[in-house]
């Protein structure tokens, strides 16, 4: 192995070349069946849950590799990647267009533009070599009677170039994505010289649109003979969809609705932001008639078992891509070993006990559930010592369900390792360096990154006073939970919240800017009359050593009101106090905190 080789480093899989895709990706379709197959997809998750990773590994160039195949045309699925986080569709200028009958045209007319020249930029790179005679004989037709003949009834009437001059289908492919870029960036033209004009001007350009442009284009692409064939879908991955504004997300939203998944189908992620499910009629696109919906965080804070494995499966994929064979996740992040002998000991007393003073249902239960406790219990009056976050299986459940997070981490681990090893291999990371570095993170995302946010000063930024209510919002469940982890009640392991009563309209801009960027999870419980469902709002486990709060094992929740949630962040102080008399009630009546328990991430 290099030993200057990171295995952890994060990278932006865009820039990942897609042999290296193969060798790190593991396969989460299993979880997330949805995803392959027909149909339009929401592909829904915070900032570094995965799901630019999976969009790159379905593009061509990683599914050649993956089945394997020769030809473009042994595919299941065509897919063409259109990133937004770094593109022109947010310029400013579009602002002055808003409200106007225009704005819609214009905008999805450059929306179709930019998917065009994606599609047939990625198709000319992989034909490029592509010179079957039968092949380019169908490109030549396609660009000659199908490109040509859709744009002219768009408008356009410029000179055209002849297709049959190109001498592969790589060419034919690059013809059109040049002309759709061409005609993008007149459009971006067009919106620059607004700026020195105080009317708006007339835009004098071909207009394409969805249904009468890009879907006809792209459905009798699918039936060329290099393609995967009739009746295999093309897929259009549209990332980072929460930077569109709104009216080319209804626009979008509009391509959803008009259910041609048969021969598109719109993949979709999202960073939780998404702006509307409205389309430019005013009407809502529902699930499942339009589109599938799903959520990474949800899947995978709500199954221990198997988030475990998807890490564990990418850490042993990491290190063998970087030479480190036949190591165990568990052996490379090994625990404090006298914290976990201390932990035992305690968890044996407890199994002792059990037949006189248990709790659960069997002696594992109570050792399992106040073992770790207990132990954090006792170092809270010393000042000796402090717990340690280290061990595989705490840095899992402190990632919360986010592999970001983990590999953040670990990266940052190793990147110590190596300072202080100077190139000699490294078979594991030293506990201590684990728990300074997770310490250190938890920090950093609860004052660093809302700081950040707090002076954001773009077009987009959250409101400063929601992510001061996020801050308090944070700090005030935190210090609660900590005060449960203290005290004698039945079940000390509480990260979550479940509300009686819808929230209000500030507490849910708080609650969702809180999910959107990772500091909670929402997720949905029975209520406490056994008559329905009511939301339960999961604090980060990243948190976790921040707030001295034990990750691991089983968690509780107790339910709140929204008012409740309202008084934690306009007044944390004031909640934190009025709760530490609920916590440590002792007479068991209704004034207690009533709580109830639940299995880790649900």
């Amino acid at each position: 192995m290099d030993s200057l080789v990171n295995p952890f480093t994060v990278q932006t899989p865009e820039d990942i070349p897609a042999k290296e895709v193969l060798a790190l990706f593991v396969d989460v379709f299993t979880d997330f069946p949805k995803i392959l197959g027909d149909g339009h997809v929401f592909l829904n998750g915070p900032r570094g849950s995965g799901k630019s990773m999976i969009l790159r590994y379905l593009q061509p160039d990683c599914q050649l590799l993956h089945k394997p195949a020769s030809q473009l045309k042994e595919l299941e699925f065509f897919a063409a990647y259109a990133p937004l986080k770094n593109c022109d569709l947010k310029l400013t200028e579009l602002r002055r267009l808003e409200g106007q009958h225009a704005s819609v045209i214009l905008n999805e007319h450059f929306m179709v533009m930019y998917i065009a020249v994606k599609t047939f930029a990625s198709l000319a790179e992989l034909m490029c070599s592509d010179t079957d005679p039968a092949h380019l004989a169908a490109a030549q037709a396609y660009g000659a009677d199908v490109f040509w003949g859709l744009l002219a009834k768009c408008g356009y009437d410029k000179p055209v170039k002849a297709f049959s001059e190109c001498h592969s289908v790589g060419e034919c492919c690059r013809v059109i994505a040049d002309t759709c870029e061409s005609l993008f960036h007149e459009v971006i033209s067009y919106l620059r010289h607004l700026d020195f004009r105080k009317e708006v001007l007339p835009f004098y350009g071909p207009l394409c649109g969805y249904l009468d442009m890009l879907c006809p284009l792209l459905k009798t692409l699918g039936r060329l003979p290099f393609m995967p064939g009739p009746g295999k879908p093309i897929y259009l991955l549209i990332d980072d969809a929460d930077n569109l504004n709104v009216t080319q997300t209804r626009i979008l939203n509009s391509w959803v609705s008009s259910r041609t998944s048969r021969f598109v189908s719109i993949k979709i992620a999202t960073q939780m932001h998404y702006r509307t499910f409205r389309t430019v009629t005013g009407q809502t696109i529902d699930t499942p008639h339009d589109y599938t919906e799903v959520n990474i965080s949800t899947v995978y804070t709500s199954s221990k078992r198997r988030y475990k494995e998807r890490v564990r499966e990418i850490v042993r994929n990491r290190l063998r891509y970087c030479g480190i064979v036949d190591t165990d996740p568990e052996d490379f992040f090994p625990p404090d070993a006298v914290q976990e002998q201390k932990v035992q000991a305690i968890a044996e007393r407890h199994r002792r006990a059990w037949s006189e003073s248990g709790r659960g249902y069997r002696p594992d239960d109570d050792a399992l559930r106040y073992a770790r406790p207990d132990y954090m219990k006792e170092l809270a009056g010393t000042t000796s010592s402090t717990y340690s976050y280290s061990g595989f299986e705490q840095l899992v459940h402190v990632s919360s369900g986010i592999i970001r997070y983990f590999l953040e981490a670990a990266a940052e681990m190793f990147s110590e390792m190596q300072a202080e090893y100077r190139g000699a291999p490294i078979a594991s990371i030293r506990p201590e360096i684990q728990n300074r570095v997770v310490r250190k993170q938890a920090d950093e995302f609860l004052f660093d990154d809302l700081e950040k946010l707090r002076d954001d000063e773009s077009a987009d930024s959250p409101d400063e006073a929601i992510v001061t209510r996020l801050n308090s919002l944070v700090r005030a469940l935190g210090g609660v939970f900590w005060q449960i982890l203290l005290s004698n009640r039945s079940e000390r392991r509480v990260f979550s919240v479940a509300l009686s009563d819808d929230p209000s309209g500030e507490l849910r801009e708080v609650l969702r800017l809180g999910m959107r960027y990772g500091y909670f999870h929402e997720s949905s419980i029975g209520n406490k009359e056994g008559t329905g469902r009511t939301r339960l709002y999961i604090l980060s486990r990243r948190l976790a050593p921040h707030f001295n709060l034990d990750p691991t094992s089983f968690a509780g929740y107790f339910f709140l009101k929204s008012s409740q949630l309202v008084e934690a962040m306009r007044n944390p102080e004031t909640f934190i106090r009025g709760m530490e008399k609920r916590i440590y009630n002792p007479s068991g009546s209704a004034e207690s905190l009533e709580e109830r328990q639940l299995k880790l991430f649900e």
